[in-house]
């Protein structure tokens, strides 16, 4: 088994690896490179970002070796290496789990709106005494809109022997 500093040490070398390959890329690529200016920002933002970088690599390898998930230098730097990518990845399964569940930024889980009088259903609808269709819920302010699969189902994962809810005509609701 790893120890944690040691784990830390791996994924502060896996981001700083990619901060590096990342570095050679953009000097090969600008011919009026400068290290007074790397980026648009300047050194210091641009420091700042490296520092970053390196030190979620080394935080998330250790605590993915504190957690038991990983017992390798492998693991750690590989952790480092795709620190941003698994950042990205957990966050959005939180945020959908919690969105899910109603329990984000302490909202209310999503209801439906209550059932319209058959009345006013005719009216609204032309003629037709179908309830109106539930509102989509509105993501959190800050949360990244899901991406959109060619089939219409965003965030929608078929589970064993259900299958997608029909409106009629054939067709996946969106």
């Amino acid at each position: 088994m790893l120890p944690i500093w040691a784990a830390a040490l791996w994924g502060l070398a896996g981001g700083l690896c990619v901060e590096g390959l990342e570095l050679y890329a953009r000097i090969r690529r600008d011919r009026k490179w400068s290290w007074k200016r790397p980026i648009p920002q300047g050194r210091a933002a641009y420091l700042t970002s490296v520092a970053i970088r390196a030190g979620v690599g080394a935080v998330l390898a250790a605590a993915a070796t504190e957690g038991r998930q990983i017992s390798g230098a492998f693991a750690a730097l590989a952790l480092g290496l795709a620190a941003p990518l698994v950042v990205e990845k957990v966050t959005r399964l939180v945020v959908h789990s919690l969105a899910g569940s109603g329990t984000l930024l302490n909202a209310p889980a999503p209801t439906t709106p209550p059932a319209a009088s058959p009345a006013s259903a005719r009216r609204s609808s032309g003629g037709s005494t179908a309830p109106a269709a539930p509102r989509p819920a509105v993501p959190a302010p800050g949360v990244p809109e899901p991406s959109r699969p060619a089939d219409g189902n965003a965030g929608v994962s078929p589970r064993a022997g259900s299958t997608p809810p029909r409106d009629g005509t054939g067709a996946a609701d969106a």
